[in-house]
This record gives structure tokens, C-alpha cells and sequence, in this order.
């Protein structure tokens, strides 16, 4: 009986092991289901430029020294710098935001200063836009200096407008909820 069972127990594995006719039928396919690639958002600056009323381009930048330029009454000083978008993604939203405003020590009565404002290729302002991917590309970033030329007597005299801070941040927005019949398997 020891010599039978141990027969059975040796076929049964034999079978088992792929030596017999105990196989199931089976089949493999590859499922094709791509490559998962994130997006991007991109924002790089080139240096800006101040220029004065006669287009001289003017040194503001305080680590090089304020002092190479001083305005007086009447000077108007305007701001350009380009900067270039780059939004990837077939979701992709984006806002671009100005941040840390220009503070000044001038009596507000003595000059106007315009804030930045950045402004695609085609001149519209961006403010509070959603930019797409579409929108990729550059933009223009520029502010104004007015010292009134009837400045009283020597108002202002050292004072400081400083727009060293000023920043710009380009945020992804939150996508909405998609809505039921949106959502794929439904």
C-alpha cells in the first residue's frame, strides 16, 4: 500500500508540474494603457530696464548704488521687462500676479506712480486673467515714475520710491469639479 500511494503522490506531481495533461487553458494580453506626463508652468525674467523722458536708459538697481540716478521735478522715468510664460498641460490654468508693491517716501500730491502692470504680446492687461496653455509666450511687465514738475518749493528732496521688491508669481489654478457625466466609466 506504501509503494502505491507513493506512485500516486509521484504522478500527481509529475501532472501538477506541468509533465501531463492537467494544464488550463490561459491567455495574456498588454493592457496599452500609455504613459502618465505631467505638465509645466514656467516663468522666467529678463533684466528690466528704467528709462527717463528722453529714452536714456537709467542704473536703478539699489546693489549697483540708487545714486546713479537721481529724479528731479519733472522727470518721468517708465519701466519695461519681459518675461516669458510657458504652461504645458491640457488643463493647465494659470494666473500671473504682481507682488510686493512699490513703496514710496514722495508726498503723494508730487508724484504718480503707476504700478506695474504686465501685458501680453497683443497689449491686454493681465490682470486677474486665466492664461491656458495658448498663452504661452511673453509678456511685458511695466510700471511709470511722474515727479510733477510743480512740485512745491524742495518737497521730496531724498526721497526714495523703491520698487526692489516688486515680484511676479505665476500660480496653477484649481481645476472645478468635474461634473458627473464627465467623468469617464459613467
Amino acid at each position: 500500500m506504501a509503494k502505491g500511494a507513493l506512485a500516486i503522490g509521484v504522478g500527481a506531481a509529475l501532472l501538477l508540474g506541468g509533465g501531463g495533461t492537467l494544464a488550463v487553458w490561459n491567455q495574456t494580453q498588454a493592457a496599452n494603457a500609455g504613459q502618465i506626463q505631467a505638465g509645466d508652468l514656467e516663468l522666467t525674467t529678463q533684466p528690466g530696464v528704467w528709462k527717463n523722458a528722453y529714452g536714456t536708459v537709467v542704473d536703478l538697481v539699489p546693489n549697483n548704488g540708487i545714486e546713479d540716478y537721481k529724479v528731479v521735478p519733472g522727470d518721468v522715468l517708465t519701466y519695461s521687462q519681459e518675461m516669458n510664460v510657458k504652461l504645458t498641460g491640457d488643463l493647465m490654468q494659470a494666473k500671473l500676479s504682481i507682488q510686493n508693491l512699490p513703496k514710496s517716501e514722495f508726498a503723494l500730491q508730487n508724484v504718480s506712480i503707476e504700478n506695474v502692470v504686465v501685458r501680453d504680446s497683443a497689449g491686454k492687461d493681465l490682470k486677474d486673467a486665466i492664461l491656458k496653455p495658448a498663452n504661452s509666450g511673453t509678456v511685458t511687465a511695466s510700471a511709470k515714475f511722474t515727479f510733477k514738475q510743480d512740485t512745491d518749493l524742495r518737497a521730496n528732496v531724498n526721497a526714495v520710491a523703491d520698487f526692489a521688491a516688486v515680484s511676479y508669481k505665476l500660480d496653477q489654478q484649481v481645476l472645478p469639479t468635474p461634473t458627473a457625466s464627465a467623468t469617464p466609466g459613467k
